[in-house]
């Protein structure tokens, strides 16, 4: 009698091995690429989107409008900080449109209020900080509009 052995099932083994192994590979691999880089330019990028999210979302709130046009600084601070991350320190200047006959003068509208959150000195020293500006074109009801644009320009930078 003839005794055999049963090698039927090594070579599927094997083939489970390699396949986890190559599996593996593939999951490190990806892992490794897959972060997102931290380039200022990618850095600044997601910061400009996160401001002018957030001030359309307040103009669609109606409460931009009257925060600016109402002067009420520390409402619209307020507003600010709540809405952006903690980490991110901001700096609101608000322009005021002055025509007259022969020029076009910008006028800074808080001027004796500064709006911001943070220490002051970090957009100094910080190698990337981003800027939105977004236009306010006046105060509307629904008899009648005011046309008196108001340029706000966001500052955003990580602290």
């Amino acid at each position: 009698m003839r005794k055999t052995r049963n090698r039927k099932g090594q070579m599927r083994i094997i083939e489970a091995i390699l396949a986890s192994f190559v599996i593996f590979f593939a999951v490190v691999f990806i892992n490794t690429f897959a972060v997102t880089p931290s380039s200022p330019t990618y850095e600044t990028s997601e910061l400009e989107k996160l401001g002018h999210n957030v001030l359309h979302d307040l103009d669609d709130q109606r409460l931009l409008a009257r925060f600016v046009y109402n002067e009420e600084w520390k409402n619209l601070t307020a507003a600010l900080t709540v809405c952006l991350p903690p980490d991110v320190y901001f700096n609101l200047t608000i322009y005021e449109l002055k025509v007259d006959v022969s020029e076009v003068k910008l006028v800074v509208v808080n001027d004796n209020a500064p709006i911001y959150y943070g220490n002051p000195k970090v957009f100094e020293t910080a190698s990337s900080v981003a800027s939105v500006t977004y236009i306010l074109p006046g105060i509307s009801n629904q008899y009648q509009a005011n046309y008196d644009p108001r340029i706000l320009i966001l500052q955003l930078v990580r602290g």
